[in-house]
C-alpha cells in the first residue's frame, strides 16, 4: 500500500521505493507517538502521500535550480570575443569556488558539479539535510555577491 501511494503520486519506481523506506522508517520512528492503533493503516498511509508530495516537490525545485544554473551558466559561442567571455568567466567562477569555505564549497561541489541531491549530498558528507539546504544556500549567496557589479 505504501509502495502504490508513493508510486501513485510520483509515477518512479526508484522514488516510490525510496518514499516507502522513508515512510517506514519514520513509522516505525514515531509509532509510540501513535494514540489509536487501529488507525495505523491510514496513518501510515497519509504518511506515504505526505511524501511522496514533499519528495516530488523538493525533485522539481531540484530540477528548476540545476536547469536555472546551467542556463545561466551557458554562453553561446558566436564569436571569439563570447568564447573569451565564457572561459574568462568559468575560470572566475572555479575561483570564486575555490575561495568559498570548506564547508559550503563541499556541498556546493557535490550538489552542482556532481549532480548529487541534498538528501545523498548529507549522506556523503554525513550532516543533517537542513544543514546541506541551509549550506548550499549560503555558498550560493557568497557568489552571487562576488558576481554583482
Amino acid at each position: 500500500m505504501v509502495y502504490q501511494i508513493a508510486y501513485g503520486v510520483l509515477g518512479n519506481e526508484a522514488d516510490a521505493e525510496d518514499v516507502s523506506q522513508d515512510v517506514f522508517l519514520r513509522a516505525y520512528r514515531k509509532l509510540g507517538g501513535l494514540r489509536d492503533p487501529e488507525k495505523f493503516r491510514a496513518w501510515v498511509a497519509r504518511m506515504s502521500r505526505r511524501l511522496a508530495l514533499n519528495h516530488q516537490r523538493a525533485a522539481g525545485r531540484a530540477q528548476r535550480r540545476n536547469s536555472s544554473w546551467l542556463e545561466n551558466s551557458a554562453l553561446p559561442a558566436a564569436s571569439a570575443e563570447t568564447e573569451v567571455a565564457a572561459r574568462d568567466f568559468t575560470s572566475r567562477l572555479r575561483h570564486e569556488i575555490h575561495c568559498l569555505p570548506e564547508h559550503l564549497r563541499s556541498v556546493l561541489l557535490l550538489s552542482a558539479v556532481d549532480g548529487l541531491d541534498t538528501r545523498q549530498v548529507a549522506d556523503v558528507l554525513s550532516i543533517p539535510h537542513g544543514t546541506v539546504r541551509s549550506r548550499l544556500h549560503s555558498a550560493r549567496k557568497q557568489l552571487l555577491r562576488r558576481f554583482s557589479p
